[in-house]
């Protein structure tokens, strides 16, 4: 098929018996809506049987129901699947989490001993909602993106020299300075340092930056495997890309991120010509992660010479993706309340770049607002001065502040923003516009770093807002330019 300029590919329509058969939205609704229906029904029985009968059973249960529901929407949806996995990745850790707290895990930041409080059975039932509602979202754009999908790895493939030659740039100077910093203050799997450690006494912009922003690059690998003249290339930066991020503490929920958004652009190529998902290679793959990080992680930990030390000190870490749900849910449970100062505060900070930053939040909301009531006071002071923090505060920062009816309300709009944002991703790569993909991956990049932190400006905030809008133009601009090419061509066609 011959390429235009831009590397779009003319459209041309395909023999009858080549397209593949519509599938009315009203049909894949009920699909994934009848699988989330039974997992709801489901999840409320765990829920009320955690009530009338505490058992850390019941947390283990939330996590085999929430891999259930992993499993029905690749089998339902599988767009919004690859679309998300790197969020499931992450809420499979959480439940992991959960099961381990309600087993009675001691959670050393907190200083609390977990039991049986059903909390990750009501945590659940939130996240069914969420995922139900970017469900919808996705779906409803999907019959679009499939079509852009289905030529994509020919449409990348003019430009694959030129990605694979600027990832290799930016990964020979991110490594070579990675080495430096390494040689000058060890390597934390090495020296068995914790990454966030590491963080503070080496006191790099730059180390934060590229460590912060691994992700944005991720998305143009999957590119690059997704076309077969290029699959090694790919294939092999994300293994330069695993192993640097190994030598420097980075652990099995990072390495799954990084996977699963590597996942993204082949998989979407791959289900939008009516393939089926590999489900035995995604399980192969999930395998060999936890094969080779586990015992990273241990090593990191000083396994080698200590090993009941190590084991002991990864699962108080296992223990923390959870705690402060399980705190805040413990303690701040209600069907509506309202910190109407926290959530001023909070928007005041969205327009003021200066403002968006933990230190400068304080205690007023976010993160730091969400540790206080539970976070030893010297614990506290420290971790504030280094402006470290406790992962995955959002929900238990909407919980403290808003109720849970305030807690779902955000949830909701959340998903709608992120789905959308997903969505605008997938569009951009799939038409190889790559400067829009970088501000949308950066903005993607943000969400994530908002989940963990809690900080309503990484979704809301003017930066991400005025990236959007400048991707925004971009994504117009590009379509315009095709527009005009794709008439150019058919009136030379016609000429001929």
């Amino acid at each position: 098929m011959a390429l235009v300029a831009g590397g779009q590919v003319p459209s041309a329509r395909r023999p009858r018996e080549q397209r593949p058969a519509f599938v009315p939205y009203s049909s894949r609704a009920r699909a994934f809506g009848g699988m989330f229906a039974i997992h709801f029904l489901l999840a409320g029985a765990l829920a009320f049987g955690a009530v009338v009968a505490p058992s850390a059973a019941w947390a283990y249960g939330a996590l085999a129901l929430f891999a259930s529901m992993c499993f029905g929407l690749l089998r339902t949806s599988p767009a919004t699947f690859l679309l998300f996995v790197p969020l499931l990745a992450l809420r499979i850790t959480e439940f992991m989490s959960g099961g381990a707290i309600e087993s009675g895990a001691y959670m050393i930041e907190t200083m609390i001993t977990g039991t049986a409080t059903g909390a990750f059975t009501r945590l659940l039932l939130i996240y069914l909602l969420f995922f139900l509602t970017a469900t919808f979202v996705v779906e409803a754009s999907w019959p679009r993106l499939k079509v852009l999908f289905r030529e994509a790895p020919a449409r990348w493939e003019p430009q694959g020299r030129l990605i694979a030659m600027a990832l290799m740039v930016v990964m020979t100077f991110g490594s070579l300075y990675l080495i430096r910093l390494g040689i000058n203050n060890g390597f934390p799997l090495i020296s068995h340092i914790d990454r966030f450690q590491y963080l503070e006494r080496v006191d790099s912009p730059i180390y934060s930056a590229w460590m912060s922003n691994r992700l944005v690059m991720v998305p143009f690998m999957g590119v690059l495997f997704a076309v077969p003249r290029y699959r090694l290339q790919g294939g092999l930066l994300l293994v330069w890309l695993l192993a640097t991020s190994i030598l420097f503490g980075e652990k099995f929920t990072s390495l799954l991120m990084i996977l699963s958004i590597f996942s993204i652009p082949a998989g979407l190529a791959h289900i939008a010509n009516d393939r089926p998902i590999p489900t035995g290679i995604i399980g192969g793959v999930a395998l060999a992660v936890v094969v080779v990080t586990v015992p990273a992680v241990l090593i990191a930990y000083g396994a080698l010479n200590d090993f009941d030390g190590a084991a002991k000190r990864y699962g108080e870490r296992v223990a923390l993706q959870g705690q402060l749900w399980y705190v805040a849910d413990w303690k701040y449970l209600a069907a509506a309340r309202l910190d109407d100062r926290a959530i001023a505060s909070d928007m005041a900070s969205w327009v003021k770049p200066g403002e968006q930053d933990a230190t400068k939040a304080g205690t007023r909301f976010g993160l730091y607002y969400v540790m206080q009531p539970f976070t030893p006071s010297r614990t506290m002071g420290w971790t504030m001065e280094a402006g470290g923090g406790f992962v995955f505060s959002l929900y238990p920062y909407f919980l403290m502040a808003m109720g849970i009816i305030g807690l779902l309300v955000m949830s909701s709009i959340i998903a709608i923003f992120h789905a959308w944002i997903m969505r605008m991703l997938a569009q951009c790569l799939a038409q190889a516009n790559w400067i829009a993909s970088v501000l949308f991956g950066r903005v993607l990049s943000s969400i994530y770093a908002g989940y963990s932190t809690g900080y309503m400006w990484n979704f809301f905030g003017i930066k991400s807002l005025l990236t959007i809008a400048v991707a925004l133009f971009l994504t117009w601009e590009g379509q315009r330019r095709n527009s005009r090419v794709r008439q150019m061509t058919q009136a030379l066609a016609r000429r001929r």
